[in-house]
């Protein structure tokens, strides 16, 4: 929230896809890359169906812009268009980035899924299993979000997914490159 003058608030909504990158804590680094070392990879969803995702530092660009914007009204919903992938595509891409890096041989990688049924178990005693059960449904419905709504802000251009996961997994240490810099620090 923002107070503007003569006393009136603005409040701005910013929503996002599931987050990676810049570190630990969230879905890339405890489910689905956390086995990469030794070649395995855990998709909490169905593989065909599309899952938005917002690389850390992009949507911090997308915090600073909206806070920075002028003419947005007093409350404004907007959405972070990210990534949309389907599981196969994420995957597919974290794989070539993975064996890019050193981390893995090509065509090495076994994938596996979410067991969803042991989490839902496991929640009648961990509130947190049951937290996450909760949202499990956001893996099972293909969804998107759409960025016209921050068409209008002044930010740069989205990183790539191939730059976004490089810079992801070496900043988990994965890797013998270079983190790559994002969009806005490379122009």
């Amino acid at each position: 929230m923002q107070f503007r003058p003569g006393g009136h608030m603005r409040a701005t909504v910013l929503r996002a896809g599931d987050f990676f990158g810049a570190g630990t804590g969230s879905w890339f680094d405890l489910v689905i890359a956390k086995g990469i070392g030794s070649g395995k990879l855990v998709y909490p969803g169905p593989l065909d169906l599309v899952h938005p995702w917002a690389y850390l530092p992009d949507l911090a660009q997308a915090f600073v812009a909206a806070a920075q914007a002028e003419g947005l009204p007093s409350f404004a919903n907007l959405h972070f268009a990210g990534h949309t992938l389907t599981g196969h595509e994420f995957l597919a891409v974290l794989e070539k980035t993975a064996t890019a890096l050193g981390i893995a041989r090509p065509a090495s990688f076994k994938r596996g899924g979410m067991p969803w049924g042991l989490i839902r178990a496991g929640g009648l005693v961990i509130p947190i299993w049951r937290e996450l059960a909760e949202m499990a449904y956001l893996w099972r419905e293909p969804h998107a979000l759409d960025g016209s709504s921050m068409a209008t802000l002044e930010m740069p251009a989205a990183t790539s997914i191939d730059a976004a996961l490089r810079a992801s997994l070496h900043a988990l240490g994965r890797g013998h490159v270079a983190a790559v810099p994002t969009a806005a620090a490379a122009s």
